[in-house]
Order: C-alpha cells, then sequence, then structure tokens
C-alpha cells in the first residue's frame, strides 16, 4: 500500500508554488512565494498524518518529513 504524502512543487502558472497530493494531477492549493506553500503544505500534512516532500525549483527534491506514523523514526527521538 503506497503512502500518503503532499509535495510542494514549482507551478507551471506565474512562476509562483503548488502543493499536490502524490499522484494528483491537479495541485491542492497555490502560492506567490515557496515559505507560504512550505506552511501550507506542513499543515495539511499533519491534519492528514502524511510525508511532505519539498521540492526545488528545478524539481529535485529539497528536503522531506514525515507528520504521520514514520515506519523509520530517528532513533534519537523518545516515544
Amino acid at each position: 500500500m503506497a503512502r500518503k504524502s503532499n509535495h510542494v512543487v514549482p507551478s507551471t502558472q506565474k512562476g509562483g508554488w503548488a502543493v499536490k497530493k502524490s499522484g494528483s494531477a491537479k495541485s491542492s492549493k497555490s502560492f506567490d512565494n515557496k515559505v507560504k506553500a512550505v506552511e501550507y503544505g506542513k499543515q495539511l500534512s499533519k491534519k492528514e498524518h502524511s510525508e511532505l516532500f519539498i521540492h526545488r525549483k528545478d524539481g529535485t527534491i529539497q528536503n522531506r518529513n514525515s507528520y504521520g506514523n514514520d515506519p523509520f523514526p530517528p532513533k534519537d527521538r523518545k516515544h
């Protein structure tokens, strides 16, 4: 079963940024700047207990965060 995830990606419209669900052609929401898109992506991923992938302008992954049941949590994290 595939894990749910959201992606902050460069938008094709107006050079802004968009938040998309994994596998979706349409964006959930579009933004003028990356900071606002990341904030929204974090809120959405926390609500859905999913992963958030933050992409660079060239499309490569810059960062990723898990807001759900991470199968490989950091070793220094106490539960």
